[in-house]
């Protein structure tokens, strides 16, 4: 009973790590986590080209 559940968890983290490094993986850029940074806090500025 024991040897079949340690059989899954190892089956999931392997099938979560196949995930990651498909899906996201080590190439990506981590450098930027955001899609769009968000506006600085305190100054009232905003990135990008103002509308």
């Amino acid at each position: 009973m024991a040897m079949d559940h340690l059989k899954q968890l190892l089956l999931l983290i392997v099938g979560l790590w196949f995930l990651w490094y498909f899906m996201i993986g080590p190439n990506k850029d981590s450098t930027k986590p955001f899609i769009n940074p968000p506006a600085p806090l305190s100054t009232g500025d905003k990135y990008g080209p103002a509308n």
